[in-house]
């Protein structure tokens, strides 16, 4: 089998693993770039395989990059983490959803923040519905205020994009 072939012939394939482990575009589309690199760098070792056995080769490429990112993604955000735990004051400006769930405070809005993963549907739980301060939930949780500030800013944006996908935003 030719790259050109395996390259048209399982691209969606690629792709769809990539957004499956990764949940974005941009980064998928990268990743199943790199994936076929690799692939072709190595293609000479590769093409006496079977065909079925050359797509379980690409995938696992694709899954092995996915994972790589993950864990790049992973130190990246504790760096960020370490970073902003130091900061006295972070803004957390997101108006629309801020109001949104204080106004309404609906058994919806509550429903959706209750499928958010842990620790985002706790965070947003009391600081939005049972109004505890950022100061008070850092306590309960034994840890600093800015990473509060973060898990909430984190928690607003799955929120959001859970809203959105309900066409509520």
């Amino acid at each position: 089998m030719k790259f050109e072939e395996v390259v048209n012939k399982y691209t969606n394939l690629a792709y769809k693993i990539a957004i499956d482990m990764t949940s974005s575009p941009e980064d998928s589309q990268d990743l199943v770039q790199e994936a076929y690199l690799s692939l072709y760098s190595h293609f000479k070792e590769y093409k006496k395989l079977q065909e079925n056995e050359l797509r379980n080769v690409l995938c696992k490429i694709v899954l092995n990059k996915c994972k790589d990112y993950l864990k790049s993604n992973k130190r990246k955000e504790i760096a960020v983490l370490e970073d902003i735990s130091n900061i006295e004051e972070f803004n957390l400006q997101d108006d629309f959803v801020d109001d949104l769930i204080r106004d309404e405070k609906n058994d919806f809005i509550k429903s959706k923040i209750l499928e958010l993963k842990y620790p985002y549907d706790k965070i947003l739980t009391q600081y939005y519905i049972e109004e505890h301060s950022l100061d008070e939930i850092a306590r309960k949780q034994n840890t600093t205020k800015g990473t509060i500030k973060v898990q909430l800013t984190r928690g607003k944006k799955l929120l959001k994009e859970i809203l959105r996908k309900e066409r509520i935003l």
